[in-house]
């Protein structure tokens, strides 16, 4: 599969994000209250996620510590909560299927390639490397080392100013509507990534980034001139 169905080959950087864009970790998030608790040998309620979705994490871990009746204090929940996510990092959370051949063929490409998350550097560094790709990219950047979120555009300026690159040169992939946004009025081009978490916002997405793509579109396409039987989950994923 030829790269320049979506990058412009004069383009020169490439800046990913990395959860929900090339890690297959939302439902990992999504779920994180429900998974902890229930390590702890609690039962979550219904509505968990929804009752903490607006929490900070000391919120969250007070709120699990009252309601579950949890022995730790919630300095050390949330100590708990931080080396459980870690340790899904470092050692379960995959690749989204079809990212590794794109990344490959993109460095081989010679593009400049960058990460900026919004997850814990050594987290997005040990996930990275466990997956074999970690060095397929020049840099890891996370918001803190801007000190600006992915809701203001300055964090891609800046990465492309870290980068040596003008934004008008740089393409971004989000799934998320809010950073496709931003990198949109960074003047980044801007690739929507496909996620089923983030999926009520897939229209917006399409209709403000210059392209989107599909990562099981991609791999499948890739195999689909050895198995034709693929060309039908190829229409499938493609006009939804």
């Amino acid at each position: 599969m030829r790269l320049d169905n979506w990058i412009d080959k004069n383009k020169k950087l490439l800046i990913f994000d990395m959860d929900g864009t090339l890690l297959d970790s939302m439902e990992f998030w999504q779920n994180l209250g429900r998974q902890y608790l229930e390590s702890k040998g609690k039962t979550p309620e219904n509505n968990l996620e929804k009752i903490i979705e607006s929490m900070t994490l000391k919120e969250s871990a007070s709120y699990f510590k009252t309601k579950y009746n949890l022995e730790e204090d919630v300095e050390t929940i949330i100590k708990q909560v931080l080396d459980f996510i870690e340790d899904k990092y470092l050692n379960e959370i995959p690749l989204k299927k079809g990212v590794k051949e794109f990344l490959i063929k993109a460095h081989s490409n010679g593009y400049k390639m960058c990460i900026l998350t919004t997850s814990e550097k050594s987290q997005a560094i040990g996930a990275l490397k466990r997956t074999g790709v970690l060095d397929l990219f020049d840099e890891v950047y996370t918001d803190r080392d801007f000190d600006l979120s992915k809701k203001n555009p300055q964090i891609y300026i800046k990465t492309c100013e870290k980068m040596d690159e003008l934004p008008s040169d740089t393409v971004v992939f989000e799934d998320a509507l809010y950073a496709v946004e931003s990198a949109k009025k960074a003047q980044c081009t801007v690739i929507g990534v496909y996620d089923e978490y983030s999926k009520c916002d897939w229209q917006n997405i399409k209709n403000i980034a210059n392209s989107t793509i599909d990562w099981r579109w991609y791999w499948y396409n890739n195999r689909a001139s050895t198995n034709p039987k693929i060309m039908y989950l190829l229409f499938y994923i493609n006009e939804r």
